[in-house]
């Protein structure tokens, strides 16, 4: 059996074998004192991990939550400010980087009535490799 697995795993392009598995994603939140993210095998395993950098960031707060945990696929987080009140947004389970900037915009758009800018911040693949975007966004300017 041992031969068999092996000679399965030399008939693998190399590219299969140096690629790095798909990930679950998940965030964390205590408002106005912490956001982190992790990525794990399983979005429980994610989520648990989130929860645990967000209560070591912030202190040990009680305030921490999830605010997003997905299976699969491609995340993004936003910046929301109203001038007084600031918080971070976040997507996941998109099918490409398009899809989590198309969802982000949306939802600034949503919040033009409260919030006074967007912020744009980072997009992770579905491999959790982070791409910085900054871009801010003016809600009250989106069509």
């Amino acid at each position: 059996m041992k031969r068999l697995l092996l000679a399965a795993t030399l008939l693998l392009p190399s590219s299969a074998l140096a690629e790095d598995p798909l990930v679950s994603f998940a965030a964390a939140i205590a408002p106005e004192q912490a956001f982190e993210v992790c990525f794990m095998g399983d979005a429980v395993s994610a989520a648990e991990c989130a929860m645990d950098k967000c209560k070591k960031a912030s202190g040990g707060s009680d305030e921490c939550i999830i605010t997003s945990a997905c299976g699969r696929g491609w995340s993004g987080s936003m910046g929301v400010t109203t001038g007084e009140v600031h918080w971070t947004e976040t997507v996941c389970g998109a099918p490409n980087e398009a899809a989590v900037v198309a969802a982000l915009t949306a939802f600034c758009k949503g919040q033009a009535k409260f919030a006074q800018q967007c912020f744009l911040a980072s997009v992770w693949d579905d491999r959790g490799k982070e791409k910085t975007l900054e871009k801010t966004l003016d809600p009250k300017k989106l069509k």
